[in-house]
């Protein structure tokens, strides 16, 4: 049997999102919800984030406008809904259509998404969810056979607006677990990995002290719901991925050199990495390589190199000596194209040369 498709009443959308219809159209339902003016299907209700895209929405077969602010109407044939907080309508949306549709929401940072995805073992029960709110909003509507959801909350939605004791948007407890009631023993750790036991099993996993509270969090999660875990399928935290650079400047297998780099682009994960090799490398030479703005924020706690520019920081990453250097404004990607091995081999002293022309 074919599915059926979604459809949402324009009257119900209205009464949800504390919203104002501003016509009277003569569609009454919507097929879906979408921000995204390239994804814009016919029947669609359009949320707004920049106004310009309004009418290109509407020629693709938006049926109608989900917007705040001032917007003046340009096609009478579509809904125009206006509500006085976006953000906080679309959560009042989104927890309506999880509660009729009888599904459970657990947003999950960064960290915590990324270590279910590897270590959970899938059910039907369970979805995983990436986008924006309106993109999770359309995924819920799509009623799919699963019961819990697993949201990257990459945009650090503020689900804590809603009211405090809904049951259907929840987080992994962030509150701290201490060592003697974690879920596995800890054996030992490095930097860059830590050996535990779980379930009789003894597992070298490559993933560092500083990330064993997400890790718990998640198999707490799994034990609590009754799904298996499988360690052996964990590959590490992308945010946490040191590049060994060897001395022609290339980067190299782990271990094979005493220059290691980690890059960051969000303060408070590098403010973490700061605090976590001042503790556990303090025999190592540690270097903070920042833009210039961040010198005096940084300068008490270790040797600090500002750069103007990409190139500056390249150049100054490859000339200094150091064990661990921390890079903040600059991603991993830049890094791993910039100083990987290519076809024409590039050392030190061309990339010298490159910086001074």
């Amino acid at each position: 049997m074919k599915k059926k498709g979604v459809q949402i009443s324009v009257n119900e959308i209205v009464e949800v999102a504390f919203g104002t219809l501003l016509n009277q159209p003569s569609i009454s339902f919507f097929n879906q919800i979408c921000d995204d003016v390239e994804k814009i299907k016919k029947g669609d209700l359009f949320v707004v984030k920049d106004p310009k895209d309004i009418q290109k929405a509407i020629n693709l077969g938006a049926f109608g406008i989900l917007f705040s602010g001032e917007i003046a109407m340009e096609d009478s044939e579509v809904a125009w809904i206006s509500v006085e907080n976006l953000e906080e309508s679309l959560l009042r949306i989104l927890r309506h259509y999880l509660i009729i549709n009888n599904k459970i929401l657990y947003s999950l940072n960064n960290e915590e998404y990324e270590l279910s995805h590897q270590i959970l073992i899938p059910k039907k029960n369970f979805a995983y969810c990436e986008g924006s709110l309106v993109e999770l909003i359309a995924f819920v509507l799509e009623n799919g056979e699963f019961a819990y959801i697993l949201y990257h909350n990459q945009d650090k939605i503020k689900f804590e607006k809603l009211p405090q004791f809904q049951q259907e948007i929840k987080a992994l407890d962030t509150q701290k677990i201490p060592d003697e009631s974690l879920p596995f023993a800890t054996n030992s750790f490095s930097l860059f990995g830590i050996k535990i036991f779980y379930q009789s099993t003894d597992y070298s996993l490559p993933l560092p002290k500083l990330f064993i509270q997400p890790l718990a969090r998640v198999i707490k999660f799994a034990e609590e719901h009754f799904l298996n875990v499988d360690l052996e399928k964990l590959e590490g935290i992308s945010s946490f991925k040191p590049l060994y650079l060897d001395e022609r400047g290339f980067i190299s297998k782990p271990g094979a050199t005493n220059k290691v780099v980690l890059t960051c682009v969000e303060i408070h994960l590098y403010e973490q990495f700061l605090a976590y090799f001042s503790m556990y490398a303090k025999w190592a030479k540690l270097m903070l390589f920042i833009p210039k703005i961040y010198q005096e924020l940084f300068t008490p706690y270790a040797e600090v190199k500002t750069y103007e520019t990409k190139e500056e920081l390249f150049s100054l990453v490859l000339m200094q000596k150091y064990n661990f250097a921390l890079v903040f404004g600059v991603n991993l990607e830049e890094f791993e194209e910039r100083f990987s091995a290519k076809e024409k081999e590039q050392n030190l002293f061309d990339l010298l040369d490159e910086t001074k022309n």
